[in-house]
């Protein structure tokens, strides 16, 4: 059953999104790619913990793409003026970034 995988890992992915970006929303409040960055390094770190190496089920040099993806993107479009940081739309925007991009990663890794 593969769409029960993805579904675990792309709703573990958005969760682990949120918990680091609402972090830096303290630690750096400034939406830019800087940020995005340091969102990404951080998500690889986080996916890197056996435990939720394990888990996910898909190695952390893959798994933070679309996390790292998202950021950046969403960054780029919070900055662009596309969307407003922190609104509805923006969340939408995410979250359909970081599907979209899972499942190229995983189309490519193959």
């Amino acid at each position: 059953m593969e769409w029960k995988k993805d579904t675990k890992i792309i709703i573990t992915l958005i969760l682990l999104q949120g918990i680091i970006d609402y972090i830096y929303v303290f630690l750096y409040p400034t939406v830019n790619p800087i940020r995005a960055t340091l969102i990404g390094t951080t998500a690889f770190v986080f996916l890197s913990i056996p435990q939720l190496k394990k888990f996910i089920g898909w190695n952390p040099k893959w798994a933070f793409i679309p996390i790292f993806a998202n950021a950046f993107i969403g960054a780029l479009s919070v900055q662009a003026g596309i969307v407003q940081s922190k609104s509805m739309e923006s969340a939408v925007l995410h979250v359909g970034i970081l599907i979209i991009t899972y499942f190229i990663v995983r189309k490519i890794k193959k």
